[in-house]
């Protein structure tokens, strides 16, 4: 139930709660949608981070959230293992440094040291790190906007 009213409506609680300020509900709509379709980032590292950030957040809609569109997107045991993805052997160097970034940029991203960024810089491209860290930001800042309002969160995404 969400914390606001919401228009009436059978669309689900996060489309209504856009609608409650139809210009930025479509400004977050086109930043969310750039982030999946204007990215060059492969979709394993492109999840690693949207799933680590997820679980930062405890966002239900974001945690419920996959990739099926995309064959070699993340397992299931792999979203679900993403909370200590420093254990999982089946990451590649840049999903793991995805994570990384993900969970640092979430949690203490003034902390993100000269090691982290010649680690990333050696996997990544510099277009590639922005793409991540402007992935992350959508994440971070519109899952927390789901979560604060408890919209959204019976809905199943794929993708």
């Amino acid at each position: 139930m969400a914390k606001v009213d919401l228009p009436e409506g059978d669309g689900d609680e996060l489309l209504r709660l856009y609608a409650l300020s139809p210009k930025m509900g479509a400004a977050a709509g086109r930043f969310s949608g750039a982030v999946y379709t204007d990215t060059a980032l492969p979709t394993r590292v492109r999840e690693a981070a949207r799933i680590r950030i997820a679980e930062v957040n405890q966002c239900p809609v974001c945690l419920d959230t996959r990739t099926t569109s995309d064959p070699d997107g993340l397992t299931e045991s792999e979203y679900l293992g993403m909370a200590d993805w420093r254990s999982l052997t089946t990451l590649s160097e840049q999903e793991a440094l995805a994570a990384e970034f993900a969970e640092r940029f979430s949690t203490d991203h003034l902390n993100i040291d000269d090691d982290f960024w010649t680690r990333a810089r050696a996997a990544f491209t510099d277009a590639e790190l922005f793409e991540l860290a402007v992935c992350c930001a959508n994440w971070l800042g519109l899952g927390r906007v789901t979560q604060l309002f408890d919209a959204g969160v019976s809905c199943r995404i794929e993708y």
